[in-house]
């Protein structure tokens, strides 16, 4: 395998919920915890990443990498930006900081993100303004489930399977979500696939159970040079392979309904590794909603076309699976907090490969894929983690 690219120090994840907490001290409290948990000091970074939201209060916050240098004192930084891709925001946010570690303009970044994603009846209209082409989408007034269902049911017509498949990933990452302690989703006990497929519709092949759940929430990271690895508190964790597809950037424009970014990034990331799909113990998918994971695992060549669900079937996805995916919950049950929501994995993928899982630790966690994505499955982003 080549050598480690970045190697990732510490963390910190806000528990997500209704926090009525401000917008920037989530960043603020997040970054001092990051910190702390990697053992170096403020003096010590010379990067900053930060990904502003764009709901809330937080559309208040236009120069909030200003504010967060200023409010943590890092007057010596030798990058200090904001990325916006959406939910795949914190995977680029890890790649730049990768690449600014590997071209020596920084040896210690600290990236963060904090986000809130109200409920869809307080900011509907102004999401779809955002992610609908004003002139071909905004006037037939669609929604994000209506949308996303377009693309789930072009690939469920294409595989030749129906919406039951879904129901068994909600399912499987439920299993995760209830032995989690701050997944949003695991009060509402265990699921079977049938209560899965009888909850009320929503849009097209999709269900209540089958939409992720709306919160606040997010966290920090710090990625450092890999010369510091033996200095951490912590095992190591490597960023060894960085890959990204983009291919659209409005559902009408998108070439391929059933396939996306995910193919080229996956591709790109897994090359730079040396390694292959195959090779991978943990994944963890961004899942705004239930046809994702299925999707993103055929994608990333982790299943074969039409055969993730049998991965789901024989168990292999949930605890004590071979391949154990989205080991949180995902946000179909974890919480997504809106643009924060892409750094859940992050953080989850880094607990699970430091033995420091909050919910269920997996047994083997050497080597993890992370994939995100922004808006309508625009922005693709795939990261390969090696534990050292």
């Amino acid at each position: 395998m080549p050598a480690p690219l970045a190697t990732l120090a510490g963390f910190s994840e806000v528990t997500p919920g209704r926090l009525d907490r401000p917008f920037l001290d989530l960043h603020l409290e997040s970054a001092v915890a990051a910190l702390r948990d990697a053992g170096i000091e403020s003096s010590d970074i010379d990067g900053l990443i930060c990904v502003g939201s764009m709901m809330g209060e937080s559309i208040e916050h236009t120069f909030l990498s200003e504010e967060i240098q200023d409010s943590l004192g890092l007057h010596e930084l030798g990058l200090q930006l904001g990325v916006q891709l959406g939910g795949g925001s914190h995977l680029a946010m890890l790649g730049v900081a990768t690449r600014a570690i590997q071209a020596g303009q920084c040896s210690a970044v600290l990236c963060v993100s904090a986000g809130v994603f109200p409920p869809i009846r307080d900011v509907g209209r102004r999401l779809m303004t955002m992610t609908c082409h004003p002139d071909y989408e905004l006037p037939y007034a669609p929604s994000i489930p209506t949308l996303y269902g377009l693309i789930a049911q072009s690939w469920l017509d294409e595989v030749g399977q129906g919406r039951e498949v879904f129901a068994e990933a909600v399912a499987a990452q439920q299993e995760w979500a209830l032995a989690h302690p701050t997944a949003i989703g695991a009060d509402a006990g265990r699921f079977t696939v049938e209560q899965v497929l009888d909850a009320r519709h929503i849009a097209g092949p999709f269900g209540y159970l089958d939409c992720s759940i709306p919160c606040e929430g997010g966290g920090a990271f710090v990625v450092v040079s890999p010369d510091r690895a033996a200095h951490l508190p912590h095992r190591a964790v490597h960023v060894v392979g960085i890959g990204e597809g983009h291919t659209h950037g409005f559902l009408t424009s998108m070439p391929d309904l059933s396939r996306t970014g995910a193919v080229r990034s996956g591709a790109t990331a897994f090359a730079q590794a040396g390694i292959t799909p195959a090779d991978i113990q943990l994944a963890q998918l961004y899942d705004a909603f239930s046809s994702n994971p299925l999707m993103l695992l055929e994608e990333l060549g982790l299943a074969e076309r039409g055969k993730a669900v049998e991965l789901y079937r024989e168990g292999a996805t949930r605890p004590g699976g071979r391949l154990p995916v989205n080991t949180n919950g995902g946000l179909l049950r974890f919480g997504h907090s809106g643009t924060a929501s892409g750094i859940c994995g992050i953080l989850e993928a880094y607990q699970q490969m430091t033995g420091r899982a909050a919910g269920i630790q997996v047994g083997q966690a050497d080597l993890g894929v992370v994939h995100a994505y922004g808006s309508m499955l625009c922005s693709h982003v795939t990261v390969i983690l090696e534990g050292s």
